[in-house]
């Protein structure tokens, strides 16, 4: 069975000024504004009075990893906040995750971004994407590949369900730094290409275990889930 903990308030809300505080020295580090830096607290598997204190407390960016568990969570859910699907996309989820969010950060295909668009175009809304990119080696990573990235940004700044947003990346795990560095200098790489697209291009990439070497790259989202509610049991 697995045991899964409600976060308290006070708790969450001193690990949330201590990442605070550590995005602040890597943004100094590197010649940055702590406002140029977008926290997606990520609640995979975690209960719904987890979620609603996370949003009760301010913060407007919560991501799920998969179209299940969005399902099950956003009926539940109240309050001002955006759901982001942060997991792979299969193509065959794309109608029951479309009506439910507000980003999906994880388009790595031509045809994704046209099924998402078309479903997002046919329920009169516009869906905020992100182009997923495969900058490690890692067989288990989604992703398109950096030379593909142009063409799926295009093909989604061009779709009229979908909004280019930016791109993403997932890190090496358990990688040196100067591995995890090149995973995410080749996404700021891949953005350059793109700059044109959008009138800000976001580059979502870092995680609890290496979001301050994202944001010394150039990370304008992070997505953290352990540092502020702990371990899943």
């Amino acid at each position: 069975m697995v045991e899964i903990r409600i976060v308290d308030t006070s708790l969450f809300l001193s690990r949330y000024k201590s990442l605070q505080d550590r995005i602040a020295a890597a943004c100094a580090r590197s010649n940055r504004s702590p406002s140029d830096v977008r926290v997606i607290v990520v609640t995979k598997t975690h209960p719904i009075e987890t979620i609603q204190t996370v949003i009760d407390r301010g913060i407007h960016d919560i991501g799920e990893n998969r179209v299940q568990e969005i399902e099950q969570k956003m009926p539940q859910l109240k309050g001002a906040f955006e759901m982001h699907l942060v997991g792979h996309l299969q193509s065959n989820k794309v109608n029951k995750a479309v009506p439910l969010v507000q980003w999906i950060q994880s388009i790595d295909s031509i045809r994704l971004a046209e099924k998402a668009g078309a479903c997002a175009e046919g329920l009169q809304k516009r869906i905020k994407a992100l182009v997923q990119v495969k900058t490690s080696e890692e067989e288990t990573k989604s992703g398109c590949a950096p030379g593909e990235c142009f063409a799926v940004a295009e093909s989604v700044a061009k779709n009229p369900g979908l909004e280019f947003c930016g791109l993403m990346t997932i890190g090496p795990l358990g990688a040196s730094e100067s591995n995890t560095r090149k995973s995410f200098a080749a996404l700021r790489a891949c953005a350059e290409q793109c700059r044109h697209l959008a009138s800000r291009v976001e580059l979502s990439m870092g995680m609890s275990a290496d979001f301050e070497w994202a944001i010394e790259e150039g990370a304008t989202m992070i997505r953290i889930g352990t540092l502020l509610l702990g371990e899943r049991k």
